[in-house]
């Protein structure tokens, strides 16, 4: 859903409760805030074409609620890093077991098909060619 003419998005959520909890902050100070989302998110959520909540305000007091919300906060750098380190690993510098592993999975469930098929296809030759 897209915001109201003179309407300013100040910020996003994954979840109406995050979102509900910002309009609320908003209300304390004297602010009028909404939440934008998908309707059928409470009816039926496996219908949902846009999972985020969108909180919005009026266009004049984007800034203070922006600043309210903390979204002006810079994230800290040091958490960035770690983060990165941590989801960006390649493969083949994970440990070797896990390395292993993820590849025992891996064929194991396509092995099962290959090794089905190819029992099923020895019956089938072994019937047609006595």
């Amino acid at each position: 859903m897209e915001p109201l003419s003179g309407m300013s998005v100040v910020g996003e959520f994954a979840s109406k409760f995050d979102a509900d909890l910002a309009v609320a902050m908003l209300g304390d100070a004297g602010l009028e805030g909404l939440v934008l989302g998908d309707p059928a998110h409470s009816i039926a959520p496996h219908h949902v074409t846009d999972r985020i909540f969108r909180v919005v305000v009026r266009e004049e007091v984007a800034e203070d609620a922006r600043e309210l919300l903390g979204h002006g906060i810079e994230p800290d750098k040091e958490i960035q890093a770690l983060e990165a380190a941590y989801h960006h690993r390649r493969f083949a510098d994970r440990p070797t077991w896990v390395r292993w592993a993820a590849w025992a999975v891996f064929w194991a469930i396509p092995g099962t098909f290959i090794v089905a098929g190819a029992l099923i296809l020895y019956r089938l030759t072994e019937g047609l060619f006595p």
